[in-house]
């Protein structure tokens, strides 16, 4: 199955001051030097002209989707370096084995057998034993990346120079203070989420216009204005959930517009009601399961949305 490359998206839906870190990030460590014999492992962030392949750009985007996206520590991670290979399945759907390496994170993952997000590495302990590459924590257990699977591809130095480089780019990288979900704002949440393209912000100039119809079609106070949404739209109306500094709303179709006060709201008592399909705020208050939400994000976006009202 071809995977595109869907970074620039992913960047897109990132605040500003974070894609300039992004910038500047991805330029340092494109100065440390891929050694020759790696020149078939090293993937960088919308790669073009890579010494061995074409797609590389869409080979660090599924690295990317597998290592971090799959299982994200943080939210909102800038990933910077793929350091893999591929393995098959018996239908010839391709995995990513391999380092990944962000601005807060490095994520481990021999398919099949092992994963890791290990937020602080010894960089002085990245080493190869045997046939594997081992990957340590400061403060903890470790992970192994087994070559078996790329023996053909290694050269004699290929998984020694392989350590060194790994340990080069961590150790060039300052450490990034991660932000309390509390310290950000309502939409800096959204925007560093897994879902931050699927809702509506007002800081986006293309959601303006969605935001003000949902406002218009609710006819919420204008005194209080929408600070996200999550919506879609049909033939019978407009329908999710908004909120508002005072005010969370929703509206499923063809029922009447829902609303509760954040101070009588209790985050915690959020919950998927599976018999009614949505989720429940409260007695007298739901949300509905929008396109968007899915069973293999929904406990995701409950989280989310907790944070979002504490």
């Amino acid at each position: 199955m071809k995977i595109s490359n869907g970074l620039p998206d992913y960047l897109s839906g990132l605040p500003v001051g974070d894609l300039y870190r992004f910038g500047e990030l991805s330029a340092l460590v494109s100065t440390v030097e891929t050694p020759p014999s790696n020149a078939s492992f090293v993937f960088l962030p919308n790669q073009v002209g890579h010494p061995e392949f074409e797609d590389a750009d869409e080979v660090f985007w599924q690295a990317v989707t597998e290592l971090y996206l799959t299982t994200p520590r943080t939210d909102g991670e800038l990933p910077l370096v793929y350091w893999g290979f591929h393995s098959f399945d018996l239908l010839l759907r391709r995995s990513s084995n391999g380092v990944l390496v962000t601005d807060r994170t490095v994520y481990l993952v021999d398919a099949g057998r092992s994963s890791a997000a290990i937020a602080l590495v010894d960089v002085a302990a990245i080493r190869v034993e045997g046939d594997e590459l081992l990957v340590h924590s400061v403060s903890g257990p470790g992970a192994r990346l087994g070559l078996t699977q790329a023996q053909r591809l290694l050269e004699p130095t290929t998984a020694e120079d392989a350590a060194g480089y790994l340990s080069a780019i961590i150790a060039a990288l300052p450490r990034t203070a991660e932000a309390p979900a509390s310290a950000l704002t309502p939409a800096e949440r959204v925007s560093r989420s897994n879902l931050s393209s699927d809702f509506q912000l007002p800081g986006r100039a293309g959601d303006a216009k969605s935001l003000a119809k949902l406002a218009s079609k609710w006819k919420l106070p204008a005194t209080d204005p929408v600070l996200l949404a999550l919506s879609s739209a049909t033939f019978a109306g407009v329908y999710g959930l908004a909120l508002t500094s005072t005010t969370l709303y929703s509206r499923d179709l063809m029922e009447p517009l829902e609303s509760t006060a954040l101070a009588d709201i209790d985050p915690a008592a959020i919950h998927w009601d599976a018999e009614a399909k949505n989720f429940r705020v409260n007695a007298t208050q739901t949300i509905p399961a929008l396109p968007s939400i899915t069973d293999g994000n929904r406990e995701y976006f409950l989280q989310l949305l907790r944070e979002l009202l504490t």
